[in-house]
């Protein structure tokens, strides 16, 4: 039952990290295509509406971000403790 458990955690934890990877790159993207832009920019105007937009951008992403995080690492926890409280009905 507990390696069942460990195995199952194993697997989710991986899912996870993999997650976090994606996020990495999907944040380290946009702040290189916010750099472009900035270098770009012909006024300070022009840098202030780019450095805005970013930001407003950044929250409505890392808020769905953390959703799926949260909605992953719930998965995580469910999957990997079913076989103990499989376990644990029968016993």
């Amino acid at each position: 039952t507990i390696e069942k458990s460990l195995e199952a955690a194993g697997q989710g934890a991986i899912a996870v990290n993999r997650k976090l990877v994606d996020i990495a790159q999907t944040n380290l993207n946009s702040g290189l295509e916010l750099a472009r832009d900035l270098a770009g920019a012909k006024t300070p105007m022009e840098v202030m509406r780019l450095q805005m937009n970013y930001w407003h951008d950044c929250v409505g992403v890392f808020e769905s971000q953390a959703r799926e995080l949260r909605a992953l690492s719930a998965r995580l926890v469910a999957t990997a403790s079913e076989p103990i409280r499989s376990h644990m009905r029968r016993g």
